[in-house]
């Protein structure tokens, strides 16, 4: 026998998790560790209490996925109990195994098709991978997604030493093959190459969609399980009972009405509610007789297997399910009516959407998703958006589906608002608030607001839970984070975001004493500044567990030599530490690619106690240098290594050209270091103002590290005006360290307002709670988190201060605290708000609807602060307003001179009719991208004279590539034929001399040629740019070449040639064709590509906006709008919304009202 414990969470003490009564049937309820994969909930209530007499099956089990290949299938009649052995191992795999497990059954939101299958297992592959998951994708590209990550998947999994088994039971149950002639079966998606497990009943037919050569058409797979003697008592018991309530009527009809329609997930308590009787005839029924049939899992019931709930349905028929459904309409109703209070029914806020999505009811599904009182509810119960994110996914895949007549543009206008919301509040939760709700024991909280931005912040806030978790010793649960953190950070596509999440994971592995795992994070961390730390904290690990010869050999891999010469330094400091002085000189006098590492690292190590010997090496080695050997900072590293040796005379002396800044810097604070302070603020001297600030920090430094902390304050005082690079956080830290006197307000407010800052702050106030101060403590965190209104600085202070709460009884205080942080977090910044009410108030203008679109502009004053993102978006809207005057104030009121945006400016003013103002701007010499742009205005209005003349002030070879041919079409169009071809002629003869730097110029010279009837001169200029392409040249731009391929014609072509692209620029380059096709009105090859890359998300949704504008067919642009609401931001796809759908006009008016007023606020 196996158990998992006796921990019981039943509403009804009957001490079973299946209600079963006789003799010897003893089942445990457990509380199960927590599965990383959100399905892994799921399976949990699957699973069985305790698995009887099964060690048999485990072990060989185990033992296929250990070795084994290709697939296995169990098969078994119903009840043999198969699903309670398959749900068991899946939470109970051997070591080094992951498996990703799928049920087949409908008595969980309809998990018993193809759709269902792809859904969950592509959740679980993703996670694996470390891929993003599409927010929404067609059954095609679904499918080959599936296929993909199947192999990624296991890739990943064999890189960090598992091996991934494909789990699937009850592949008889699968329905999909049912619901129409193009649907397919589960049977069929799955892969070749993979070791699966498979289970379902004796002989089945395989699928007529299963390929002949499947491995599941092989009879040589097939185990036979032998059917478990509890299982098949439950099956008669069970059954009888069930026939027995259905033939009857009385309260145990009702409850088994009421349970099979709503899918299961009621409580006793909402049983009582629904069919009014009193809770003791309820919980009599449950516990006793008729409570055979039920299953009960958190407390909630279920038909107590598939076969139960099927035959439950069969029997009921669908005029019955319909009628108790609608007593679960009506309750949902009653406690919407009350405003879904505290103590609202779980299932109504868990089930109640999953079996409207079974139900078909798209209506009422979409009303439960746009419900904000609701999902505050929910966010109040879990601590996270993610099950509210979910239902508006699923509700908007509905819409979708239905395809609202004459289209569902309203709807998911509504849904892609109110996930915008959603999204804005969840992900804006800083990793230190969630730590802090773990630090009180609201772990599942902390875990929900950690997961909610489901990117790297997710995964760097995992990592700050399980820290926390692991400091109040959970390290089971800290260690399944951190598995998940890791699964997120390798998602990210964006190098510094990526390094970041990576940095955080390799950190969290070294707490954990996963020391393997975090090498080999660490070497996937690209940016010097995030690899600092990690490598340092893994080399001290390393030390410390006796393999320093690992830790040398991350030293010898780093790249960075800067980083290097301090690792190194660093491990020959704690080898001379140890007293192993051989060994330290050993370690640096090993060899290095840079002689002025290798210099940096002996004339360090020279310093330690009987190390001289090293000195005349660094020396000579130091003499040896290359130019380019000391670049990086390494130069200003040996300068003070010199000087640290007593080389003073040659410190002094550059030896490959003469010292800059950052150099004199260095040598003033090395001699500071040495004690001659003569010669520091000699060389100071020399120095601008802003690098004199910054040597005078850096001799508080000095007096910072010898324990003079008053002369350090001084110093520190002279360079203020400085940034102050964490020095006052460092003097902070280092009163602290010596417990002096801890309410220093002065040196609190010229602590810099950063997290570190903070976290300085929040020592202080735990220290002051732990003295009995706690109102002190929280005078000072409200004072300072009403001055600084940014949550993610403040946090580190409120998460210490909310702990030290806790920890001293006065919980209650410290959740008080976290909650209004919270509050506060969840607000979006100023710049979100107003980048959503700029592209609005743009998009309204383009759709004719000026006079809104200028109201909204108006809470933009000309000179309030503007972030660089936001004023472009706001000099656009300006500009499609017809404010070109208004949008140049914002500009130069703005950080600096935006050349892109006057460049904007100069071609609406033209465009517009207004070329005086136009020309001030160009004779104001903003460079070649303002007058290019004045040249193209001037030509596409028809003004070729000011065009040319401009044209000759160009000298950069694409722009007179570009305004040539641009000026070539406009004289065609005249009947100028002479001067046409004449420009032409040159806008030729400048793109062939580009084309092997940039490929931008190509599309309007190759439309030119086109349109002057040199099809074969244009072929030839392709042709030479392809060659170029081949090589390497203009890759960086993927749109360019292709988009010339599909001005010339050649779709296919374009494609094909994006297609030779490294993944992340080859999807750049699709979605560039995609729009390209969709302008040159070849709309369903446009469509086709799109739908291959909506794992992409908003920037596909980018592309749905374009095809929609473009598409003749109104009915095709709405579905296709719907599409673009459904993959990205409502505010990104209003050109299409306000175009194709004009009836959703007053909603837009409506959320753009809101966001003023958010942001005047």
């Amino acid at each position: 026998m196996v158990e998992r414990g006796s921990e019981r969470h039943l509403t009804v003490h009957n001490e079973s998790g299946v209600v079963v009564i006789g003799e010897g049937n003893r089942v445990v309820n457990v509380v199960v560790p927590p599965v990383r994969s959100v399905y892994g909930e799921q399976v949990r209530r699957i699973a069985p209490g305790e698995l009887l007499d099964r060690e048999e099956e485990l072990a060989e089990l185990a033992a296929f996925c250990r070795s084994g290949d290709g697939y296995r299938w169990w098969r078994a009649d119903a009840w043999a109990g198969k699903t309670a052995l398959l749900s068991w191992f899946a939470l109970h795999p051997p070591p080094g195994v992951r498996i990703v497990p799928f049920f087949v059954t409908a008595r969980w939101g309809a998990q018993n098709d193809a759709t269902a299958y792809v859904d969950v297992v592509l959740e679980q592959l993703a996670e694996l991978a470390g891929e993003p998951l599409p927010p929404f994708l067609p059954a095609a590209t679904r499918h080959a997604r599936l296929l993909h990550l199947y192999g990624t998947a296991a890739r990943a999994c064999a890189g960090r030493g598992e091996r991934l088994v494909l789990l699937v039971d009850g592949l008889d149950e699968d329905r999909g093959v049912t619901t129409g002639p193009d649907a397919h079966s589960i049977a069929a998606l799955l892969p070749y190459d993979l070791p699966v497990l498979v289970s379902g009943r004796p002989n089945p037919p395989v699928p007529a969609d299963v390929p002949e050569d499947h491995p599941l058409r092989d009879p040589a797979i097939v185990r036979i399980l032998s059917p478990s003697p509890s299982a098949r008592a439950i099956r008669v018991e069970a059954e009888r009972e069930l026939k027995r309530l259905l033939e009857g009527s009385g309260l145990p009809y009702e409850l088994l009405a009421l349970v099979t329609a709503a899918g299961g997930g009621l409580t006793a308590d909402d049983l009582v509610e629904l069919t009014g009787d009193v809770p003791y005839r309820v919980a009599d029924v449950l516990r006793t007789g008729p409570g055979r049939t039920f299953a009960v899992r958190d407390g909630a019931y279920l038909l107590a297997h598939e076969e139960l709930a099927a035959r439950a349905r069969e029997m009921l028929g669908a005029r019955e399910l319909a009628r108790r459904r609608a007593v679960l309409h009506d309750w949902a109703n009653e406690w919407r009516a009350r405003g879904w209070p505290e103590g609202t029914p779980g299932y109504l806020l868990r089930g109640y959407v999953p079996m409207l999505r079974e139900a078909g009811d798209v209506d009422r599904l979409t009303d439960c998703a746009l419900d904000v009182v609701r999902h505050d509810r929910m966010l109040a119960a879990t601590g996270g958006d993610g099950a509210a994110l979910t239902e508006v996914r699923t509700a908007s895949e509905a819409v979708l589906a239905r395809g609202d007549a004459p289209g569902p543009a309203g709807a998911m206008l509504r849904l892609a608002v109110r996930r915008d919301r959603l999204e804005q509040r969840g992900g804006l939760i800083p990793p230190e608030l969630a730590a802090g709700w773990a630090a009180v024991g609201e772990v599942d909280r902390a875990v929900a607001l950690a997961r909610a931005p489901g990117d790297e912040r997710a995964a760097v806030a995992l990592c700050a839970v399980a820290l926390k978790l692991l400091e109040r010793g959970e390290r089971e649960r800290a260690a399944a984070l951190v598995d998940e953190a890791e699964a997120l950070a390798l998602r990210d596509r964006e190098a510094g975001r990526r390094d970041a999440a990576a940095a955080a994971v390799a950190g969290a592995l070294v707490a954990l004493g996963a020391l393997d795992r975090a090498e080999r994070r660490l070497r996937r961390i690209g940016g010097e500044p995030a690899r600092s730390g990690p490598l340092t904290a893994l080399i001290r690990a390393f030390r410390a567990a006796g393999e320093d010869e690992r830790a040398l050999g991350l030293v010898r891999a780093e790249p960075d030599p800067r980083l290097r010469a301090g690792a190194r330094t660093e491990t020959v400091r704690l080898l001379a530490a140890a007293g192993r002085a051989e060994e330290a000189a050993r370690a640096a006098r090993e060899p290095d690619p840079n002689r002025a590492v290798r210099a940096v690292v002996l004339l360090r190590a020279a310093v330690l106690p009987g190390a001289g010997a090293l000195l005349a090496e660094g020396l000579r080695e130091w003499e040896a240098t290359e130019p380019q050997e000391e670049e990086g900072g390494l130069r200003g590293e040996l300068v003070e290594a010199l000087v640290a040796v007593g080389e003073r005379a040659r410190a002094r002396v550059p030896r490959h050209g003469p010292f800059g800044a950052d150099d004199t810097v260095a040598l003033a604070a090395a001699f500071a270091r040495a004690g001659d302070w003569y010669e520091a603020w000699a060389l100071v001297d020399a120095l601008d103002t802003q690098d004199v600030e910054r040597a005078v920090l850096r001799f508080a430094r000095v007096r910072l590290d010898a324990g003079d902390l008053e002369a350090a304050r001084e110093l520190g005082y002279l360079g203020l005006m400085r940034d102050q690079e964490g020095f006052w956080e460092s003097l902070a830290e280092a009163h602290l360290a010596r417990r002096e006197p801890d309410d220093d307000e002065e040196l609190a407010g010229l602590m810099s307002v950063s997290r570190r800052g903070f976290a300085v702050l929040g020592v202080w106030a735990r220290r002051w709670i732990e003295r009995g101060e706690a109102e002190r403590a929280l005078a000072s965190v409200g004072r300072w988190t009403r001055l600084v209104e940014e949550a993610q600085l403040t946090a580190p202070l409120v998460g210490a201060a909310a702990e030290a709460l806790h920890d001293a009884g006065r919980t209650a205080e410290a959740r008080a605290l976290l909650l209004s942080a919270e509050e506060a977090a969840r607000r979006p910044p100023r710049r979100v708000t107003a980048v959503r009410l700029a592209r609005t108030a743009r998009a309204l203008a383009a759709a004719g609807l000026r006079a809104e679109a200028l109201d909204l502009l108006d809470a933009f004053p000309p000179d309030g602060p503007h972030e660089d993102h936001e004023e472009a978006d706001l000099v656009a809207a300006l500009l499609v307003a017809g404010r070109p005057g208004h949008a140049e104030a914002h500009v130069w009121a703005g950080a600096g001179e935006e050349t892109w945006l006057l460049a904007w400016i100069v071609t609406a003013l033209i465009t517009e009719g207004t070329s005086a103002y136009a020309e001030r701007l160009i004779q104001q010499q903003h460079g070649d991208e303002v007058v290019a742009a004045g040249a193209v205005a001037y030509a596409d209005t028809g003004d070729t004279r000011r065009a040319g003349t401009l044209l000759e002030r160009l000298s950069d070879g694409a722009l007179v590539a570009v305004v040539s041919a641009r000026l070539a079409l406009a004289l065609d169009g005249q009947g100028r034929a002479a001067e046409a071809a004449g420009r032409l002629d040159r806008a030729v003869e400048a793109a062939r001399e580009q084309v092997a730097v940039t490929a931008v110029m190509l599309p309007d010279v190759v439309r030119a040629q086109l349109a002057l009837g040199r099809r074969a001169e244009a072929a030839e200029l392709l042709a030479t740019a392809t060659r170029a392409w081949s090589m390497g040249y203009g890759r960086e731009q993927p749109s360019d070449l292709p988009g010339a391929w599909v001005v010339a014609g050649e779709y296919d072509r374009a494609v094909r040639l994006v297609r030779t692209l490294p993944p992340d620029l080859a999807e750049r380059g699709l979605l560039a064709v995609a729009v390209d096709l969709a302008r040159a009105g070849r709309f369903d090859h446009a469509e086709a590509l799109l739908a291959g890359l909506h794992h992409l998300g908003p920037a596909c949704a980018g592309g749905y906006t374009v095809l929609a504008a473009e598409h003749p067919d109104p009915a095709a642009a709405r579905r296709l709008t719907a599409l673009a609401l459904h993959l990205g931001p409502w505010f990104e796809a209003l050109p299409a919304v306000l175009g194709r759908a004009p009836e959703t006009v007053p909603l837009v008016l409506e959320e753009a009202a809101r966001l003023r007023r958010a942001l005047e606020v």
